[in-house]
């Protein structure tokens, strides 16, 4: 992991290497400007959820977690293992407000940090999240109504099934969040459904991309996909998008 970690920090580029004008305002814009509006709901709730010992029984259909695989897991234990950072869902938030992005499909509602994060743009009409588990979606759906969130509609199922009827509630897809079962072969399943399922400008973002050898596998194979022309690796987030006009070109991002 750590020399995974130095490799990309070698070979990652800040904004005086980047000669497409798409990717440097997305580095301009999502990796580098600070927002307006403030996180401090989020991340005290997090703080909060950290200290929750509650115990919520794990329905684990995917790869699962390398920390805790218990069949029941503490409230705190989630959310310090498999919630979203405070530096990635800032990322996600700047992202769908830059961009101005309105439907968004989750897969891996955990506790519902990373929702609430793409939920805060004024832009979003709706988030349609995923989660496997019902008792943590009912937790995620208690934290989100205690955020004053109310443009998430909420599937609780496995993801193969979860995402047919995900694509049903919108009429389009302005980005797919995929964390969760972090398997190759779900992960190239998700991107293949997906792909069929996004525009041209739709981002396709994907976590712990550096979480398993087949996880890197899978990364690189969407990489490259011949319907990708824009890839962009953050280390533990990798999102790419169709972009047809432009020239296939992969790009590895500080941040």
């Amino acid at each position: 992991m750590l020399k995974g970690y130095l490799k990309y920090r070698k070979q990652a580029r800040n904004a005086h290497g980047i000669h497409s004008p798409y990717v440097f305002d997305f580095f301009r814009n999502a990796l580098v400007k600070s927002r307006k509006w403030e996180d401090r709901k989020i991340h005290e709730l997090r703080r909060s959820l950290k200290k929750d010992q509650t115990k919520l029984a794990i329905t684990d259909l995917g790869a699962g977690s390398k920390k805790d695989k218990a069949k029941e897991r503490s409230v705190s234990s989630i959310a310090k293992h498999a919630a979203v950072s405070r530096k990635y869902g800032r990322l996600l938030a700047k992202m769908v407000d830059h961009y101005q992005l309105e439907y968004i499909v989750e897969l891996g509602t955990s506790l519902g940090l990373g929702t609430a994060y793409l939920s805060q743009s004024n832009s979003v009409k709706k988030v349609v999240t995923i989660e496997g588990s019902a008792a943590v979606q009912e937790k995620a759906k208690s934290n989100l109504r205690d955020l004053g969130v109310d443009t998430v509609h909420f599937i609780c199922d496995e993801f193969s099934e979860g995402i047919k009827q995900a694509v049903k509630e919108v009429p389009r897809i302005d980005l797919v969040y995929i964390d969760g079962n972090h398997t190759y072969s779900s992960t190239l399943e998700y991107f293949r459904f997906f792909l069929a399922h996004a525009h041209n400008d739709t981002f396709l973002v994907f976590d712990d991309i550096h979480w398993s050898l087949g996880m890197q596998k899978a990364w690189q194979e969407i990489v490259h996909a011949e319907e990708i022309n824009v890839s962009m690796e953050l280390y533990r987030m990798g999102i790419v998008i169709k972009r047809k006009e432009q020239q296939k070109e992969h790009f590895i991002l500080k941040f």
